[in-house]
């Protein structure tokens, strides 16, 4: 491990101050997980962590419990935000039983409570007096917000709402803290006044007693049990019984209800008050792509150390490391490669969304739209890739990384809640390929489109193939031009599908979904590319440029060729049917070249996943800790594995063991 971690030509330090911002945000962070660490007492990865030895239900929720406690209050004493959207293990923070208070609850107030509202709860919240949830999901109902059934029906004569689940499916279903650690929620419910249905809109509730936790009168909660992962948090349901709550609790930045019935509204209040929503999303894909390069860090350290021999033709005469072969570095160098990708476009996506913010501020609506595709496409990008991802990087690792010690499980738990997090994935392509068939449209009409998409008004031939060779596909521009024509050229096939389409509508959308989608993916892929491009512009030491220029490249043409990307095909297709776009010439050249990158980037891939500056302890894996001590490690926590602490007696023996053992030799007389 020493001598992998050697070979890097660059700073270490100076990549990773890169990624997380600059040495004060580094710092910052690293004294704040040093002192969450020791309180919980993760520091000492000499111990088995908890985690692996106290595994049933109620004492997973402790250890979230406890985790929830210690990181609100380090981020209130020592005033930072470290752990507003991340659990020291790296975790989206629903995986804390508080953690919808800082990234849904507190910012369902900000974003849709008047200065009164804001003025009343946000001083509670943010000093820990309330616990908040977000209740939105329902047991039927998720993505499909108009879908939502709990009502709030006005009564006029005592100036209340009257909060009520008329069915079991309107019962709210999945918000984290809702089980049994949060104190209030923000809750979504239809409006219902004099009949009449106003659609969703937002209420603050009280949920339990503050001084003893219980539920307040006519609220039935508690917590959905097990999950594939995020067991620290208290996922919980809570039902309404006819609660009845001041009018003034309906959150009314947008919309508004006097105590005479009367309701105004925003002419875009429906959006804004899902703004909320884009804030998680904007946020998700970085905690995602975080959780990946964790995966991947393990995998790249596992594979330094372990060694295997016998390949074909006896390729290695001895045991040699897996990093030598090529389909280990082909596959954790391409992993590395998508991981800083998605990073750099994760930050790109948050800067739009605080811009939209500041626009915002100043009633400035105009970028709603594509922010609002934005975050959803890294949303539902950042967490496919993820998922798929960290799968691999468990493969990599072999049958150690089928331990739950090795991390890898945990962390595949997490990742696999991506895909419905705040939209299924599915969904939420199709919101993204929605909005760039208006901006079609638009495009069409002589107006005007959003910058996002300004390759849309190319006046080039799409059907004139790549002529490009060899080298030349090294260079970025090049590498922009291949995504951009991929994406121009599906974004237009899927608007003339379905705008030329005889069918209605709704039947012309569904029959050219999966086109739809496949468009929504490109133009994904190509903001992604074109974000890592722009750091490349960025000042900084010749030898990090070098690094990070064949990273750029590997993830580029690597995507293009890899057997496992998604519609690499469409990397080929072009609107001429006689000639692709790609020769097999060129894809020959492509291999060649990612040959190429791969054996450059060897020496780096230990750096370069240290740089992401994860603690053992957020790794919590025997197999992918700093020093490479590997097996030591896994025999250290095995051994303290509460099953093998007995002294040597086998658990259920005499109750299992020891019959048959003497049935047998009751048979054997017989």
């Amino acid at each position: 491990m020493q001598t992998a971690r050697a070979s890097a030509s660059f700073d270490t330090f100076e990549l990773t101050c890169l990624l997380w911002g600059g040495e004060d945000n580094v710092r910052q962070r690293s004294a704040a997980f040093k002192r969450v660490e020791k309180l919980l007492g993760t520091h000492d990865t000499t111990k088995l962590p908890r985690c692996y030895a106290d595994t049933d239900r109620e004492s997973l929720y402790e250890q979230g419990l406890h985790m929830g406690k210690v990181i609100l209050e380090d981020m209130m004493r020592y005033n930072h935000d470290v752990f507003v959207s991340i659990t020291p293990r790296y975790n989206l923070i629903n995986a804390s039983p508080f953690g919808h208070q800082g990234i849904l609850f507190e910012p369902a107030i900000e974003h849709n409570g008047t200065e009164e509202q804001k003025a009343q709860w946000l001083p509670l919240a943010k000093s820990g007096k309330i616990l908040g949830t977000y209740a939105q999901t329902e047991l039927g109902h998720g993505s499909f917000v108009r879908g939502v059934e709990t009502t709030a029906t006005f009564d006029a004569e005592m100036d209340e709402f009257v909060i009520h689940s008329p069915t079991v499916s309107s019962t709210k279903f999945w918000p984290a803290g809702l089980g049994f650690s949060t104190t209030h929620g923000v809750v979504m419910a239809k409006l219902l006044v004099d009949g009449k249905d106003l659609g969703p809109h937002l209420f603050v509730m009280q949920l339990r007693c503050v001084e003893d936790g219980r539920p307040m009168p006519g609220i039935k909660m508690g917590d959905i049990g097990l999950k594939m992962g995020y067991n620290e948090a208290d996922n919980g349901f809570a039902s309404f019984n006819y609660v009845r709550i001041p009018r003034t609790q309906m959150l009314m930045a947008h919309s508004q209800l006097s105590s005479s019935g009367v309701y105004t509204k925003t002419p875009l209040r429906q959006k804004l008050s899902y703004s909320v929503m884009l804030l998680v999303r904007s946020k998700m894909a970085g905690v995602f792509t975080a959780q990946l390069a964790q995966a991947v860090t393990i995998a790249t350290r596992y594979s330094v150390v372990r060694e295997q021999g016998l390949g074909p033709q006896d390729a290695f005469a001895n045991e040699a490391s897996i990093m030598r072969y090529k389909s280990q570095h082909f596959r954790l160098l391409s992993l590395i490669a998508k991981s800083y990708a998605m990073h750099f476009a994760s930050l790109a996506c948050e800067d739009e969304y605080h811009m939209l913010r500041e626009m915002q501020a100043h009633d400035d609506h105009d970028a709603l739209p594509p922010v609002h595709a934005l975050t959803a496409g890294m949303k539902a990008y950042v967490t496919g890739e993820a998922a798929d991802g960290g799968e691999e990087a468990r493969k990599l690792c072999g049958g150690h990384g089928y331990m739950n010690i090795s991390g890898l499980p945990d962390i595949l738990g997490a990742l696999a809640g991506g895909a419905t997090f705040e939209g299924e994935n599915y969904v939420l392509w199709q919101q993204v390929g929605r909005y760039l068939l208006k901006q079609v449209d638009a495009l069409q009409q002589g107006e005007a489109v959003d910058a996002q998409v300004q390759y849309l008004t190319s006046t080039g031939d799409l059907s004139t193939p790549c002529l490009a060779s060899t080298s030349q596909f090294l260079d970025v521009s090049v590498q922009l031009s291949i995504y951009r024509h991929r994406a121009h050229c599906l974004v237009l096939k899927a608007h003339r599908c379905v705008r030329s389409s005889r069918k209605t509508p709704a039947d012309a959308w569904n029959e050219h979904m999966m086109t739809i989608i496949s468009a929504s993916r490109a133009h994904m892929e190509y903001l992604v590319l074109e974000s890592f491009v722009a750091v490349l512009a960025r000042d900084m030491s010749p030898s990090l440029h070098a690094v990070l220029t064949h990273l750029c490249s590997l993830f580029a043409l690597s995507t293009i060729i890899n057997p496992r990307s998604v519609d690499a095909l469409a990397f080929v297709e072009t609107t001429n049917t006689k000639q692709g776009y790609l020769s097999t010439g060129q894809l020959d050249d492509i291999r060649a070249l990612v040959n190429d990158l791969l054996e450059q980037l060897l020496p780096e891939a230990v750096a370069l996943t240290d740089a992401w500056g994860f603690s053992d302890a957020s790794l919590c894996s025997a197999i992918g800790m700093f020093d490479g001590n590997v097996y030591e490690n896994v025999m250290k926590w095995v051994e303290q594995l509460p099953m093998n602490k007995r002294g040597g007696v086998p658990p259920k023996w005499g109750k299992y063991v020891d019959p048959i053992l003497k049935g047998k030799n009751i048979r054997a007389k017989l």
